[in-house]
């Protein structure tokens, strides 16, 4: 069962860095027997130019290395770790607190930190030092969602107690929908968080902009879903069922999964609506790719808009390759 224990949270000491480890220290907790959740601290510091580098260290060719610099700069970015984060005794208490200093650009050094903690949740603002760009993501959350092989959770806004105890999940009922099921469910569990889940059928008049397809077709936004509801919980059934928990919560995460709640119109703009409505503390989404873990991830064009528009905080899940299909549609 999907369960948040190993947690990489990159730091460009921004309010949303803040952000992020805020929502983490009530996100992960201690589990008996099992240790202390490991929360990396990790911060990519900028290489300095060529041009920098050859004015400061002259003499570096003739033996003069400037690694002694380069090392005292880790250093004294460690210690502001720790300070601007306030990593206190209750903290240690709770956490094995870990920091990571490199030097090199973030998307790159984040990817590599992820592998080599094993993490199983990277936890980041949504925007950075330049603050929150309408509609959209900062340039570097954007690049860690579209490539990274693990679950991330973009922080919006800045809460000293942030608690997930309402989480929507969008089931697009893909492929990719067992995993979004599995990730979303154990959070829910760990948080002992009530789970929505709402699936949005396309309206054929979605891209109709100027009315012409409105004239020649009749739809029927109610029939059409009383008509492709059965289609619809048979997908969704089968994608529950591909889904294993261990027998000690197998009940419990077959009561969140349920009902699933089925509307028409444009997915994006329902989604957004349902979580603004339902006054949600997590949005979940799978990135929708059609490639598996391991490779470049591709945001949908769902996914992609999902992650501009909604307010609250996101769990964004990759795709992975499944060895049973779903049933098709046309079954």
């Amino acid at each position: 069962m999907y369960r948040v224990e190993q947690v990489l949270i990159p730091v460009d000491f921004s309010s949303f860095s803040r952000s992020a480890l805020a929502f983490v220290r009530n996100l992960a907790e201690p589990v008996e027997d099992e240790g202390k959740p490991r929360l990396v601290l990790a911060h990519a510091a900028a290489q300095m130019p060529p041009y920098m580098r050859r004015i400061l260290f002259p003499y570096a060719a003739l033996g003069e290395d400037d690694r002694e610099f380069e090392a005292e700069i880790v250093e004294a970015a460690t210690t502001e770790l720790f300070r601007y984060f306030a990593i206190d005794e209750d903290l240690e208490k709770r956490f094995v607190a870990e920091p990571a200093v490199e030097f090199g650009a973030p998307r790159e050094m984040i990817k590599r930190w992820a592998g080599q903690f094993s993490v199983d949740l990277i936890a980041l603002g949504a925007f950075g030092e330049n603050g929150a760009v309408p509609g959209r993501l900062g340039s570097t959350a954007e690049r860690i969602v579209r490539s990274s092989t693990q679950p991330v959770a973009l922080i919006r806004d800045h809460d000293t107690r942030p608690r997930i105890r309402r989480i929507l999940v969008a089931v697009d009922l893909s492929k990719q929908t067992p995993e979004v099921l599995r990730v979303a469910t154990g959070l829910a569990l760990q948080q002992s968080a009530e789970l929505d889940l709402v699936h949005v059928l396309p309206s054929p008049l979605l891209y109709d902009t100027n009315g012409l397809l409105a004239t020649e077709l009749q739809y029927d936004e109610s029939k059409t879903l009383e008509s492709m509801r059965p289609k619809i919980d048979a997908l969704f059934e089968r994608a529950v069922e591909s889904v294993e928990f261990p027998f000690a919560y197998r009940e419990m995460a077959q009561s969140l999964l349920q009902t699933l709640i089925v509307k028409s119109g444009d997915p994006v703009a329902e989604i957004a609506d349902t979580a603004y409505e339902g006054s949600y503390d997590l949005v979940v989404v799978g990135t929708n790719s059609r490639q598996g873990r391991g490779a470049k991830s591709s945001l949908g064009r769902v996914a992609s808009s999902v992650i501009g528009e909604v307010s609250t905080h996101l769990l964004v899940v990759p795709s992975v390759q499944t060895q049973t299909p779903l049933v098709e549609m046309d079954q």
